[in-house]
């Protein structure tokens, strides 16, 4: 390894652990402006992760590991904390409004603040707890605010100000404990412990959508390999969260059956289709076949209208049943020429007003690397680590009877949380009566 290398500010790592590839990221902020100080891009070697889950972690672990030791030379020292992301088939969101009251007047402080948005997230995971009917353990994997109020009254920002109550509503997201477990365990076969963890949307709305524009009616799409993350901005805030288990990967597995090829030729093609008009390829057999620019987008036509339709359909849902003004497009998958008028079409709203964000949202993003990445694929991973300063890691990790269990960190844990997690037996918490033990003094009892 290089000499360590010195940057003005605290080094964050952040993992965006996609679908197809693991996007890692190293820089650090001062001021507004984040500096990427170094990126690497390392794709599965096999369908290792599906639908944004990880199926195989010792194999994603090891292409973890691989993209940690290039950023480590890269910048010249070892990392051992990472941020990441999750994602998922089944994301759960659920708003709730929770308040404090204060003997007397008080000035608001980030302490109080913390423990409101804490009560918001606490009261949320409860309020689901009732409505969940299936017999999985699900996890808040990341929160907003969408609006705080002082006195009641609503409010931009708390911290200052005199007040006998506060007040904030809260939209938290959950997931499955499998997802989020995997999530660990892979990192944690790369010698990582998860500093903080978000979610996939939140961390490109980071990027892509500045607190200016929060106003509009916006929608953002990141559009992966597995899953189609979106969330909805209105009146300053981000209001809702949402994700469809489609994306790239569709468009990838009818180019595979099309031009009869593996998956990873596929998925070849379907890169190079955005660069040139012919596009050369061996199929299974080892002949070698050409097939045309206009020909793939005839092939994946069917698949771009049914994605866009079910985007569509889930942004009108969680927008209250409406169109929204505008959308910007993130990720990958949503490159494909097409993708961005069928969309537009289904919203019913100018094509013009559906746009591949890339570059154009990276005014305050500075970049140590000259041949840097700067496209709609680097958005979610940027963003990743910019939620490092926005919140902080909802989970801890204890030991109980050598088991190890994950808990939601809401201050006020004690054992019994972590027995309760862990299935023990309601029973074996209180002290039972031992064996009797008979003393003598001098021969009497």
């Amino acid at each position: 390894m290089s000499e360590m290398m010195k940057f003005p500010g605290q080094l964050v790592f952040g993992l965006d652990i996609g679908t197809r590839s693991i996007v890692g990221t190293v820089g650090y902020k001062t001021g507004e402006r984040f500096h990427v100080v170094a990126q690497c891009i390392k794709e599965h070697e096999t369908r290792a992760m599906l639908d944004g889950q990880i199926h195989d972690i010792h194999k994603v672990g090891n292409t973890i590991n691989e993209v940690k030791r290039h950023l480590e030379e890269s910048v010249g020292r070892k990392f051992t904390d990472v941020c990441i992301a999750a994602a998922g088939r089944v994301l759960r969101t659920m708003t709730t409004h929770a308040e404090c009251e204060f003997p007397s007047d008080k000035e608001i402080g980030g302490e109080d603040i913390y423990a409101l948005e804490s009560l918001g997230v606490e009261k949320a995971y409860e309020e689901f707890l009732k409505t969940d009917k299936t017999k999985m353990k699900f996890y808040c994997v990341g929160y907003s605010v969408v609006r705080y109020y002082l006195n009641h009254y609503a409010i931009g920002n708390l911290e200052g100000h005199k007040a006998g109550s506060i007040g904030v509503d809260v939209i938290a997201t959950f997931l499955p404990d499998d997802v989020v477990d995997g999530l660990y365990k892979a990192v944690g076969l790369a010698g990582l412990e998860v500093a903080n963890l978000t979610l996939e949307p939140i961390a490109a709305i980071q990027v892509a959508i500045p607190e200016a524009y929060r106003m509009l009616n916006i929608a953002l799409v990141d559009v992966g390999a597995g899953t189609s993350d979106i969330s909805i901005t209105k009146d300053g805030s981000i209001v809702a969260y949402g994700m469809i288990p489609i994306a790239g990967d569709a468009l990838t597995e009818v180019i595979a059956k099309h031009c009869l090829v593996d998956f990873k030729s596929a998925e070849k093609i379907k890169q190079e289709a955005g660069e040139k008009e012919e596009i050369e390829y061996k199929d299974i057999l080892g002949l070698k076949q050409t097939i045309s620019r206009e020909k793939i987008l005839e092939v994946t036509a069917p698949v771009i209208q049914d994605m866009t339709r079910q985007v569509a359909d889930k942004i009108k849902e969680l927008n209250g049943d409406r169109s929204v003004s505008a959308v910007f497009v993130v990720g990958g998958g949503g490159t494909l020429k097409g993708y961005t008028d069928a969309l537009a079409d289904k919203l019913e709203i100018q094509r013009e007003r559906v746009a591949v964000r890339g570059e154009e949202v990276m005014q305050q993003i500075a970049f140590y690397e000259e041949d840097a990445r700067k496209d709609s694929l680097m958005v979610t991973p940027i963003g990743i680590c910019l939620s490092f300063y926005e919140q902080s890691n909802n989970f801890i990790f204890v030991y109980f009877n050598g088991q190890r269990v994950k808990l939601y960190d809401n201050n006020k844990l004690a054992v019994v949380d972590a027995a309760m997690q862990a299935e023990f037996p309601n029973d074996g918490l209180f002290p039972k009566r031992g064996r009797q033990l008979n003393y003598t003094v001098n021969r009497k009892t």
